[in-house]
């Protein structure tokens, strides 16, 4: 589902590279901001061997630095499925199969 994920990610950022892709607190991260993050990491991340989930989540983490700052493990797993979730929504393409702005 991640690399689904990260595909939609880099359709919005070709099509609405300033669209916000997702918001908490102070942060805010656009479609082509959170693309150029997860292709920097994803060099990182081939170069030592790890996944491009670990790109994307160090992709987010470096977008969104409130992510870090939640207390609680639980409540920082809980935050982050939410993002994720919110990200994924779209992933096998929808059911309309096309991009969507939620305001």
């Amino acid at each position: 589902m991640v690399h689904q994920m990260i595909e939609d990610i880099q359709r919005r950022a070709e099509v609405t590279p300033r669209l916000t892709a997702v918001r908490f607190g102070d942060d805010v991260v656009t479609y082509g901001a959170l693309d150029e993050s997860i292709t920097k990491y994803g060099s990182v991340m081939d170069r030592h061997g790890l996944s491009q989930e670990a790109a994307f989540h160090a992709g987010l983490l470096h977008c969104m630095p409130s992510l870090t700052r939640i207390e609680g493990t639980s409540e920082r797993n809980r935050v982050l499925g939410e993002v994720v979730a919110w990200l994924g929504r779209d992933a096998d393409g929808g059911a309309t199969g096309g991009l969507r702005a939620v305001s």
